[in-house]
């Protein structure tokens, strides 16, 4: 087996993911967010939980702030079903926020949804896509931001 080329960022994906993951059978992939910074996969302060749930309520996944680069499979899906993701998130011990969508898996990694709360979620953002420098921002109580990547994925 051939060793995986590495991309720009750690949790960059090949074209070879897209292959593998076809053959998975499932609809597409998770992946938490917070920060903004260069160790988006360190807390830093940082809060956040999301939850996956098919749409007759059973929850398909359920993961938190941690380890830069996991990506988590939505098992038990596939191409066409619709999913609700759920975040809630905060910095220390301060108010948590939450927000909500429902989106539709596709099957196909190039398809991207993100949804995030807090006030520097946009940064996060940029941060994820490559258009922000990570090294010029850390997670403070009024800049922070947190939610997750979905892969796979079309907002309704």
């Amino acid at each position: 087996m051939a060793r995986r080329k590495r991309g720009t960022h750690p949790y960059d994906y090949t074209p070879g993911d897209d292959l593998r993951f076809a053959d998975a059978g499932i609809g597409g992939t998770l992946r938490v967010l917070h920060g903004p910074g260069s160790g988006m996969g360190v807390p830093a302060g940082v809060r956040c939980t999301v939850e996956v749930t098919a749409t007759d309520g059973e929850v398909l996944d359920e993961c938190h702030e941690g380890k830069l680069g996991k990506e988590h499979r939505l098992h038990d899906t596939g191409a066409g079903d619709r999913v609700t993701v759920t975040v809630r998130g905060g910095f220390d011990e301060g108010e948590q926020l939450t927000a909500s969508r429902t989106v539709r898996l596709t099957g196909d990694l190039a398809d991207v949804v993100r949804i995030g709360v807090g006030p520097a979620w946009h940064l996060v953002v940029a941060i994820d896509t490559g258009d922000e420098d990570p090294r010029e921002h850390s997670p403070s109580s009024d800049s922070w931001g947190a939610g997750a990547r979905l892969r796979g994925a079309r907002q309704e």
